[in-house]
């Protein structure tokens, strides 16, 4: 075992005296925890070039401080004693004086300032698992296979460090490929980069489009991870209202200042879940082209539609080259694959290729050959059929539940796609209490308040369907109804 230990070297203590109180205030300081494991004497020795006999001596006393213990046949480990040492030094350590702000850039003082943007675990809920797919639908036996076969790195090129920021050739031209087929997308592999998440992309786009100030425009209710961005970056934000058929057109043209950048998720807008129509569709690019504005297209939950056939992505009408088109794998394949990608308006790929090989030119390979694999072999597509199936029973499971135990109490829309659904409660009782019994019942239900940034709406509640079976799913609104009874709902 390697491990480094500083002495003073300007003292007249005993060597092993200098030794004992470095290891101590290791562990007072915690960078020695509680339950770790020691070097031996004779590894703790050689690497602080001392006598053995002195390394024992040291660990004499410290045992007998009650800080460390020696098993036989196991070794020397930090006690669980040392933790109140530490924590005592900690409160030693605690600063009385206000520390001296650094002299941050306009970024740095809003990343300081984190208050003033938005909560970094807005959309994070636990109760719909963040989002990501339900655990025994993860296609982890053949996500092995694949990336077993793979690992094998049988093309000796691939070893080669210099890569290209764009990402692996292959897999963008399997995603180019999938794309064309399942969302009418016109990409070639030079237009489509791959991030580490979506957040990464988002960030450069705002890098390269936004200055402090720059308006950008989102739809109300909306991802809340987007604003956070935005705002990081010092966007000015600017809501635009959603109704049944997506985002209200018509708002943007009664703005008064120009809009830099405009996010949207036709597809399954998030978090209430319609889909845009191709009227309204039309109308944003149309809108977009009048303006100069860039689209931001968020295909989410494009996978799953259910009953209604998917409408053909933006960035598929786009003639104008305005449309930036965002996805991932999140909802098919977390936690085995995170990575996302865009498709560039052409206009954009010379900028960002030279962004991304600042800031991002290097992640995973093998992951990346993994999944070119597992999209040309047809896996992913044959799992995506597989979930849709699963999914659109739960859902229909859900409604039904639903519709049986509280039947005009509660109005549900959302259901055309996704994992998820809305529902608003018609006044029966406190939000609070609703989440209470939800909670006690554990159903996967949560406010929409968060996905707001004004006019949020009373009663109004996500509801997931994708990680209880269609018993479970009756079950738990068979006990969610009677608690709320019990509370005193009408």
């Amino acid at each position: 075992m390697q491990f480094v230990l500083t002495l003073p070297g300007d003292t007249k203590e005993p060597i092993y005296k200098q030794v004992c109180d470095a290891l101590r205030q290791a562990i007072e300081e915690g960078r020695l925890r509680a339950g770790e494991r020691l070097p031996s004497t004779r590894e703790l020795a050689a690497s602080a070039k001392v006598s053995r006999f002195t390394a024992i001596r040291s660990y004499e006393i410290l045992t007998a401080q009650g800080l460390i213990q020696t098993i036989v046949g196991s070794g020397t480990f930090v006690t669980e004693k040392s933790l109140e040492s530490e924590h005592a030094v900690m409160r030693q350590q605690e600063p009385t004086e206000a520390l001296v702000a650094p002299n941050f850039s306009l970024f740095g003082r809003r990343m300081a300032q984190p208050e003033l943007i938005e909560a970094a675990d807005a959309e994070l809920f636990q109760e719909l698992n963040y989002g990501a797919p339900s655990i025994e639908q993860i296609p982890l036996r053949q996500w092995r296979e694949v990336l077993n076969k793979c690992a094998r790195f049988q093309d000796k090129t691939l070893f080669q460090y210099v890569s290209d920021p764009m990402g692996y050739m292959h897999l963008r031209e399997a995603i180019c490929a999938y794309l064309a087929r399942s969302r009418s997308i016109n990409c070639s592999s030079t237009r489509l980069v791959l991030f580490s998440g979506a957040q990464s992309a988002l960030d450069i786009i705002c890098r390269l489009l936004l200055e402090p100030g720059d308006t950008v425009a989102v739809e109300n209710p909306g991802f809340p991870g987007a604003r956070r961005i935005f705002k990081a970056h010092g966007a000015k934000i600017i809501t635009i209202p959603v109704d049944e058929s997506g985002l209200v057109v018509e708002e943007l043209y009664k703005l008064n200042e120009p809009i830099k950048l405009i996010y949207v998720t036709p597809s399954h807008q998030d978090p209430m879940g319609v889909m845009m129509s191709i009227a309204r569709r039309q109308e944003l690019l149309k809108w977009a082209q009048q303006t100069g504005a860039f689209i931001l297209e968020d295909d989410h939950d494009s996978e799953y539609h259910y009953g209604e056939k998917p409408l053909v992505a933006l960035q598929g009408l786009d003639k104008a080259d305005c449309v930036i088109y965002l996805a991932s794998f999140w909802k098919i394949l977390f936690p085995v694959v995170r990575m996302a990608f865009m498709v560039l308006p052409k206009r954009l790929q010379a900028p960002v290729h030279q962004a991304k090989s600042y800031f991002e030119r290097d992640f995973p390979l093998l992951e990346q050959i993994a999944l070119t694999e597992f999209i040309n072999a047809g896996t992913l597509e044959r799992q995506i059929k597989r979930t849709k199936s699963v999914y659109a029973k739960r859902r229909a499971a859900l409604a039904l539940a639903l519709a049986k135990r509280f039947k005009d109490r509660v109005t549900i829309y959302g259901i055309s796609a996704g994992m998820h659904m809305i529902l608003h409660f018609n006044n029966i009782l406190e939000t609070n209490k609703i989440l209470q019994c939800a909670k006690e019942a554990e159903v996967p239900l949560v406010s929409t308040s968060k996905h707001y940034v004004d006019n949020e709406r009373a009663y109004e509640f996500l509801i997931g369907f994708a990680h209880h079976s269609e018993e479970e799913l009756a079950a738990c609104i068979d006990h969610f109804a009677d608690l709320l009874i019990a509370h005193g709902a009408s």
